[in-house]
């Protein structure tokens, strides 16, 4: 286990800037393999800056000046500690997605502080002829560069490091997105290679990564299954299937399913009719399996959904697992999040293909053996849910045989 921080030696300013009204400021970053965040560092000069105690806020953005607050990061510290970088944990660890610097579909994140009067700045850091022009890293942890600079957060959030605004205090309402400057304000964070200790929940593919960068919509409406391969290195319980139902979208899929790899068959009892756990066009979408007591042995698999065509249903982020014009996507080197894990284009099941595979027609669910061969892996955001199984809870009751029998008939 390691963990890993932004400045983890470098000490901040003697002093701040003076100022007296709110303030709000951030720092983007993203994570190349999945990493647990575990809390915020902020520096407080030794004199001339606020003690008072502080919030705090994770977002992922998504667009310029857009982003969504992740569920569990907001955090408030107690009375700071002036001359040192003063830490502030998360009640409990969160899973973060993967991202890069050129690849569609990266997940970057901001963390951030908003407080009232002075606060610590450097300013030009970030940007061109900057100590930061080519971004920090620190093992699988990467602060971007500013847009003017050379390493600048991907084109699915075109923000400025050195975030700011002076909308309020309270950085889980306003983002900090407004640059200047290509400052740094001393905005630090720490994230972990490994589940906290004590663990006992489950796994996704792409954790807290609440909106997906909208690409353009695809014109292809015709009946199709497709989905996304993933291994397990041990038993897990499949609690959810996950579908990205993108802003443009006009029906959601009829079914979910796990496919065997190496049988190229349905797992029993995974040919679930959709109850999706929200409406078409709302974002991730879930359809629950927690109630069928299904355990899916180690193994490879791809993970479906069917829908019989027609209308506007996904949407494609081109070269995730590989590479497109030029660009390699986040995950070029496959992901994994605990037992989970996902290939690359070159270790998928069915080379020379690629990860995230479909079969077009059909008038019921297919093994999806084809892939774009053009489009480097594209990514058409299918994930599953799974918990280990020592540690799944048990499924509920079954309200009545017939109940049961809707999942192993």
């Amino acid at each position: 286990m390691a963990v890993y921080r932004l400045f983890p030696s470098t000490s901040g300013p003697s002093s701040p800037v003076s100022y007296s009204g709110d303030f709000l400021s951030g720092v983007l970053f993203c994570v190349t393999s999945t990493c647990w965040f575990e809390g915020y560092w902020w520096w407080v000069c030794p004199s001339g800056q606020s003690t008072a105690p502080q919030k705090f806020a994770l977002w992922q953005v998504y667009g310029p000046g857009q982003g969504t607050v992740i569920p569990g990061s907001v955090v408030t510290s107690p009375t700071l500690t002036p001359g040192q970088w003063n830490y502030v944990p998360l009640p409990a660890p969160l899973a973060l997605s993967i991202g890069n610097v050129t690849g569609v579909g990266a997940a970057v994140y901001e963390a951030a502080t908003g407080l009232r009067g002075s606060f610590p700045d450097g300013n030009g850091q970030f940007g061109a002829g900057g100590p930061y022009a080519s971004g920090i890293t620190n093992g699988p942890l990467f602060a971007y560069s500013d847009q003017g600079a050379s390493a600048p957060a991907p084109t699915s959030a075109t923000s400025f490091q050195g975030a700011f605004s002076v909308a309020g205090t309270d950085p889980s309402v306003d983002l900090p997105a407004e640059g200047s400057y290509s400052s740094n304000f001393w905005m630090d964070l720490q994230v972990s290679d490994t589940a906290p200790d004590g663990y006992s929940g489950s796994y996704r593919l792409w954790p807290n990564y609440p909106t997906v960068f909208p690409t353009q919509p695809t014109i292809d409406t015709e009946a199709q299954t497709m989905g996304t391969q993933f291994t397990l290195s041990q038993p897990c319980t499949l609690d959810n299937v996950w579908f990205y139902s993108p802003p443009f979208a006009d029906a959601l899929p009829a079914s979910t399913q796990i496919w065997d790899a190496a049988t190229q068959a349905v797992v029993s009892g995974t040919d679930l009719a959709a109850s999706w756990s929200s409406g078409v066009a709302s974002g991730w979408v879930s359809n629950s399996y927690r109630a069928a007591g299904i355990v899916l042995p180690a193994g490879n698999y791809i993970v479906t959904v069917y829908y019989g065509g027609g209308q506007v249903l996904y949407m494609e982020s081109r070269g995730y697992f590989g590479s497109h014009q030029g660009d390699a996507g986040p995950a070029t080197n496959g992901m994994s999040n605990g037992p989970l894990s996902s290939p690359s284009d070159a270790n998928a099941v069915n080379p020379p293909g690629g990860n995230s595979c479909y079969f077009q027609g059909g008038a019921g669910p297919t093994y999806p053996d084809s892939w774009d061969q053009n489009d480097g892996g594209e990514n058409r955001w299918v994930d599953v849910e799974v918990t280990p199984a020592a540690s799944a809870p048990p499924p509920p009751p079954a309200a009545n045989p017939g109940a049961f029998m809707i999942f192993f008939p």
